[in-house]
């Protein structure tokens, strides 16, 4: 097994929405093009992807939308990884906090959210459904310069 995390581009696009469904199935589809996204080959094969885009809800902050790992890549630590990932950008990026949301029985990404640091919070104004946590990280970083293609935003 050769496992792979890449930034993904526009060239992604149609594997991202394939792993959508497969790991989101009646879900509807993010924008692919929007936000920075990640994608993971095992092989040639994608097995798993996460993406993050600038929060509606409040600014300088970052929202986690996405993260699906197929079932049988499940239990190697990808959403770990991606999770690290996506840290790492928003915090090269300068925003003050990244928020998450996961459902009530997904107890496996919201333990991966407390090992990372989130914590469960109460938005101002709730977008999910009944059974949808609210998770939130605070970060603490200095804005400094990052090379223009490193946080590139993907835009149609």
């Amino acid at each position: 097994m050769t496992l792979r995390i890449l930034r993904a581009s526009e060239h992604h696009a149609e594997a991202l929405r394939a792993l959508h469904t497969l790991t989101f199935p009646g879900d509807s589809h993010e924008d692919y093009l929007t936000g920075w996204w990640w994608i993971v080959f095992d092989g040639w094969n994608p097995v798993a992807f996460a993406g993050m885009r600038h929060a509606h809800s409040e600014p300088d902050v970052i929202y986690f939308s996405r993260c699906g790992v197929l079932a049988s890549h499940r239990g190697l630590g990808l959403q770990k990884k991606l999770l690290a990932r996506r840290l790492a950008l928003a915090k090269r990026l300068g925003v003050k906090a990244c928020i998450s949301t996961t459902i009530v029985m997904n107890t496996p990404s919201s333990n991966n959210l407390i090992r990372a640091g989130f914590r469960l919070y109460d938005p101002a104004e709730p977008w999910g459904h009944n059974e949808t946590l609210y998770w939130r990280k605070e970060l603490i970083v200095e804005k400094r310069a990052a090379h223009p293609g490193e946080v590139r935003e993907h835009s149609p």
